[in-house]
């Protein structure tokens, strides 16, 4: 069955007309509506999605290097340095040694009250 261009054409034609029939103007402009709404939608989601993408990786200020920076900050925090510790161990040394002498002082005043006690009793035993 050899089909000649004229009847190629014909069929067509014939196609474009039942098409035409079964699709009016009017929904043919609001799929095309609808088409365009959705593209538009993507377009939007797309530059959202860029800005997040932008504020998380950033590698200024970004999410991710700001909790870089504070992890590592914390791991160093909960780390003393050896200086640290040094002048910690000085300082209970520094704090035992100030409760001896603390200690010291009271006895000697003890003592002090003592002998002063001692000597105005015997003065006033003597007139």
């Amino acid at each position: 069955m050899a089909a000649t261009q004229k009847d190629i054409l014909n069929e067509i034609l014939v196609e474009i007309g039942k098409m035409k029939t079964k699709l009016p103007n009017g929904e043919l402009k609001r799929m095309e509506q609808t088409i365009n709404a959705l593209h538009e939608f993507q377009q939007d989601l797309k530059e959202d999605f860029s800005d997040i993408k932008y504020t998380l990786l950033n590698p200024e200020n970004g999410v991710i290097v700001r909790v870089n920076k504070n992890t590592e900050f914390r791991k160093d925090a909960g780390e003393l340095p050896e200086d640290i510790l040094d002048l910690k161990n000085e300082l209970e040394k520094l704090q035992d040694w100030k409760s001896g002498v603390v200690k010291a002082l009271w006895v000697l005043f003890s003592g002090l009250i003592g002998v002063l006690g001692w000597i105005f009793s015997e003065a006033i035993a003597k007139m």
